[in-house]
């Protein structure tokens, strides 16, 4: 029987209390695994390269930077790697396109249902 690797999911949040509950459950999730979370924005691609993550969701506001620059540096470092933006900016929109355009796969905000999050997970962005 031929297995299937699960999709490793690394979360860099800078709130503690919602970056484990992504983590836990991402871990319910069949098929998915969180690989690790961290908030210093310097982490995220070594943390990214280390556990050979699939994708990466990423808070805007990371301790020691903005998560904007850090798209590009991934998806340029780690073509494969999709990144999600999970974040509470306050101008949606405009922090929408300028994700998309360095890179990111999706855009959602925090106000967004979890369900919405776990979708774009599944389906890459």
């Amino acid at each position: 029987m031929l297995e299937t690797r699960p999709l490793r999911v690394l979360i860099a949040e800078n709130h503690p209390d919602l970056s484990d509950a992504m983590s836990q459950l991402i871990d319910t999730e069949p098929g998915m695994l969180c690989v690790g979370q961290v908030s210093e924005a310097g982490d995220v691609l070594p943390a990214a390269r280390d556990r050979s993550a699939d994708v990466l969701i990423l808070d805007l506001t990371l301790h020691g930077g903005s998560g904007l620059p850090l798209i590009e540096q991934l998806t340029t470092a780690m073509p494969d790697l999709r990144v999600i933006v999970y974040s509470g900016v306050a101008d949606s929109d405009e922090a929408a396109r300028e994700a998309k355009r360095r890179g990111a796969s999706a855009y959602l905000t925090k106000g967004c249902d979890i369900d919405v999050l776990m979708e774009a997970l599944r389906l890459g962005g």
